[in-house]
């Protein structure tokens, strides 16, 4: 098989990873009960299998086609963007230490660094780009301090989040490893 066949195969796998991602979106749900607007969907899960298949570029083009399609098919304006921003910045703090750990064998650690880098990165870009920019741009309103916020609602949240596309990515990636290329 050629170079460039490889390539191409490549594309179409990554815009099906892709496809599916964006799909799998629009299923959320909410896991904390005193901030709903906090929602999971199992997306980074076809990311992070993604990101096994296609090495870490790969994932982050999943990441970000999935986050560019739900912007354009939702129409859900500036709010959705910068929703779907943070979620591309999301999916890719928690895919790379994972990706990078699960290919040495070291998948307790590829969770552990998972979360702890999906956590500390979102409460950084909470606090000083999100928040803000949705409390300007939208007139969100918090009944709290941002720093409450953050640390009640988006360290929280981010872990709870790592941890069920963690488990979901271990019941779900033994399964299907055999049927595709990947590694």
């Amino acid at each position: 098989m050629g170079k460039s066949t490889y390539k191409f195969q490549e594309i179409i796998g990554v815009s099906i990873f892709a496809a599916l991602g964006t799909i799998l979106m629009f299923f959320e749900f909410p896991v904390l009960i005193w901030l709903p607007f906090l929602k999971v969907d199992l997306s980074d899960v076809v990311t992070i299998i993604g990101s096994f298949a296609f090495g870490p570029v790969g994932g982050i083009l999943i990441a970000l086609i999935k986050s560019v399609v739900h912007v354009l098919v939702t129409g859900s304006g500036l709010a959705g963007l910068i929703g779907n921003g943070a979620a591309f910045v999301g999916a890719v703090a928690l895919l790379l230490p994972f990706d990078y750990f699960w290919k040495k064998n070291k998948k307790i650690t590829a969770v552990i660094v998972g979360t702890i880098s999906l956590s500390v990165i979102m409460s950084i870009l909470n606090y000083l780009v999100v928040m803000p920019l949705y409390m300007n741009v939208i007139s969100m309103k918090l009944n709290m301090s941002l720093a409450e916020y953050v640390a009640t609602g988006v360290v929280p949240f981010n872990i709870v989040k790592a941890l069920i596309i963690s488990a979901a990515v271990i019941i779900v990636y033994p399964r299907i490893k055999g049927h595709f290329a990947i590694k």
